[in-house]
C-alpha cells in the first residue's frame, strides 16, 4: 500500500519535469524563429538598399546576413527534428542532418562573396560616390533589427540560441561600422571607403566559411570531430 502511495507521489513529479522541458524547447524555437524572420525580411531589404544607394559595403552586409539567416534557419529546423526520435531510416537520430545545412550554407556565402569581390575591388580604382543619407539609415535601421533579434536571442540558455545571439551581435558591429563610413562620408568626400569596408566584410567572411566548410567535409569524411564543432559548424557562417 506504501509503494502505491509513492508511486501516485512520483508520477506528477515526472509529468511536471517533463512538461517544463518541452515548454523551454519550445519557447527556445520561437524566439530562434523570430530571430529567422526578423533576418529574413532585413536581408531583402539590405540588397534592396544596397542597390539603390550604390554601396557594396551594404552589399557585402547583405551577403553576410544572408549567411546567418540561413544559418538561423538550419538552426530552427534542427531544433524542431531534434525533438524526434530516431528511426529506422535515421536510426542515428537527426542530429547530421546539420551538416547539409552548413554545406549549403557555406556554398552561398562562397559564391556571393566572390560577387561582391567581383563588384568591389574595380571600384578601389574608380572609386563611386554611394548615396550617403540612404546608407545612414539602413545602418540605424541595421543596428535596431539586429540589436532587437540578439535581445530576443539573449534570453535563451541553449547553446544554439547563444551561439547565434553571438552571431548577431557581430552583425550589430558591422553595421555600426557602416554607420561610422556614412557619417564620414556625409562631411568628407571619400568613396573609396565603401569598396574597402565591402572587401573587409567579405574576407571575414571568406576565412570563416573556408575554415567551417573544411571542418564539415571533414566531418562527412568521417573524421573525428572537434569538440563541439557538430555544435558549431551547423551555425557558423
Amino acid at each position: 500500500m506504501s509503494h502505491s502511495h509513492e508511486q501516485l507521489h512520483e508520477q506528477p513529479h515526472k509529468h511536471s519535469h517533463s512538461h517544463s522541458h518541452s515548454h523551454t524547447k519550445d519557447m527556445s524555437s520561437q524566439r530562434i524563429g523570430w530571430a529567422f524572420f526578423l533576418n529574413f525580411c532585413f536581408t531583402i531589404i539590405e540588397f534592396i538598399g544596397g542597390w539603390l544607394t550604390n554601396s557594396t559595403a551594404i552589399m557585402a552586409n547583405a551577403v553576410h546576413d544572408l549567411g546567418d539567416t540561413l544559418s538561423i534557419g538550419s538552426a530552427w529546423i534542427l531544433n524542431k527534428l531534434g525533438k524526434k526520435q530516431a528511426n529506422s531510416e535515421f536510426s542515428y537520430g537527426f542530429r547530421r542532418l546539420s551538416l547539409f545545412g552548413a554545406l549549403f550554407n557555406g556554398i552561398v556565402l562562397v559564391v556571393g562573396s566572390l560577387w561582391i569581390m567581383s563588384e568591389a575591388v574595380p571600384r578601389l580604382s574608380n572609386p563611386v560616390m554611394p548615396e550617403t543619407e540612404g546608407m545612414l539609415l539602413l545602418a540605424i535601421f541595421g543596428v535596431c533589427v539586429n540589436g532587437f533579434a540578439a535581445y530576443k536571442l539573449s534570453a535563451g540558455e541553449s547553446l544554439n540560441e547563444r551561439i547565434l545571439n553571438w552571431h548577431l551581435l557581430e552583425d550589430v558591429l558591422g553595421w555600426v561600422a557602416v554607420l561610422i563610413v556614412s557619417i564620414v562620408l556625409i562631411f568628407v568626400e571619400l568613396p573609396i571607403l565603401d569598396p574597402l569596408l565591402s572587401i573587409a566584410f567579405t574576407l571575414f567572411i571568406l576565412v570563416n566559411v573556408v575554415r567551417n566548410l573544411w571542418g564539415t567535409l571533414k566531418l562527412f569524411a568521417q573524421s573525428s570531430p572537434d569538440a563541439g564543432l557538430n555544435e558549431k559548424v551547423k551555425i557558423r557562417c
